[in-house]
């Protein structure tokens, strides 16, 4: 998968702009605030329906505007072309066309056009909450699994539903209704199917990861990230078999959720650990360290991506190398080869290392106050 073009009208600081991306590098460069990240950010839109970024779109629409505009023309590794348009009115409701059809919802968008996104503020998925953490879980495998994007969008249906009863059981002071069991039975079926897909995921994930992490510093390492979640899953144990596991660990903290008002199982309270060297990394990692993580991580994710969808992912990188050595800057841009596409945003060209050819190959545009203009070779 790759993105061929893209118009961005009102968005952000971009007025109208037009840019076209090399099919295997382009850098973005540009002074802070200019745009460079918002140009990800769009296409982040194209994958996810919404911004990787903003909690909204009234953050995402040009000041004094009431509406933007995304048009991009995708091209899948067969060579397909999907022109994709997204409007986004702040009176009206949100827009998806794709190859001028209407999606009837915005999560059909989900996986069309996978991309994998680094980004400073993924940084809180090493050193964050656990929230964070669950959001990169459900990003990733809502991209590649249709199912579990159904089930990720009823469970938290359902968990709505089900802290409301317990939450209005607490303030009347009373024992909760008896249409709690029904929603709990749906909250274990739910849960444990992504619960399941999570764990088949993370297992994938720590195969690669030290190896990773340390062909990223050149030098072997003891790197390794960890699934907490319902007590006593282990390795890709199946949905049939953590359901149980998941209802008996309700039923021992049932009385504490009922003192709480609500729900204290599930996956919305799972989590990942990362280590190095069996110290946790969010403790005493250096800044640096953290981001090699976070780096392994996406490499790893990128190739899981492919694995499931059948498409190369589109690679957004938003300034990855500010915090990363020269060695380690090196170390990124050689495993990014024959990654398909990259777009990397950076201050300075210095930073994504020595000697690059700027062709048709690895493309440079410029970005200044919401304008692009790519440089010469």
């Amino acid at each position: 998968m790759r993105v061929h073009s893209v118009h961005l009208k009102a968005f952000r600081n971009h007025a109208d702009s037009h840019l076209h991306f090399s099919p295997a590098v382009t850098l973005l460069l540009g002074n802070n605030g200019q745009g460079k990240t918002n140009v990800l950010e769009a296409i982040s839109y194209v994958s996810l329906s919404k911004s990787f970024y903003a909690a909204s779109d009234a953050q995402v629409v040009m000041l004094g505007q009431s509406a933007l505009e995304i048009q991009a023309t995708m091209v899948n590794n067969a060579g397909r072309e999907s022109d994709v348009r997204i409007i986004a009115d702040m009176a009206a409701q949100k827009i998806v066309q794709v190859n001028g059809r209407a999606l009837d919802r915005l999560s059909d968008l989900v996986g069309m056009f996978p991309a994998v996104i680094l980004s400073p503020e993924q940084g809180r998925i090493i050193a964050g909450a656990p929230a964070e953490r669950r959001k990169f879980l459900d990003l990733v495998l809502c991209q590649t699994s249709r199912a579990y994007l159904a089930d990720a969008l009823e469970y938290r249906r359902v968990l709505r539903q089900r802290n409301k009863l317990l939450l209005d059981a607490r303030l009347a002071g009373t024992l909760p209704g008896r249409e709690l069991p029904a929603w709990t039975d749906e909250l274990v079926q739910r849960g444990s199917h992504l619960v399941a897909r999570r764990a088949a995921f993370v297992q994938h994930l720590s195969t690669g990861f030290a190896s990773t992490y340390g062909d990223l510093i050149g030098a072997t390492a003891d790197a390794a990230l960890r699934y907490a979640t319902v007590d006593g899953v282990e390795g890709d144990m199946p949905a049939e078999a953590i359901a149980p596991l998941m209802q008996a660990d309700l039923d021992r903290r049932s009385g504490e959720e009922r003192r709480r008002g609500t729900t204290l199982v599930g996956p919305h309270r799972d989590d990942l650990t990362f280590t190095i060297n069996g110290m946790q990394a969010d403790r005493y990692a250096s800044q640096g360290e953290q981001k090699t993580l976070l780096i392994a991580l996406k490499f790893l994710e990128f190739d899981y991506v492919t694995g499931r969808c059948g498409e190369t992912p589109i690679l957004l990188l938003d300034d990855v190398f500010a915090e990363l050595d020269r060695s380690r800057a090196t170390h990124v841009m050689n495993r990014l080869q024959g990654h398909g596409q990259c777009i990397i945003t950076a201050t300075d060209e210095l930073l994504v290392g020595d000697g690059i050819q700027w062709d048709g190959e690895r493309r440079r545009i410029v970005v200044e106050s919401g304008a692009c203009r790519e440089t010469p070779v």
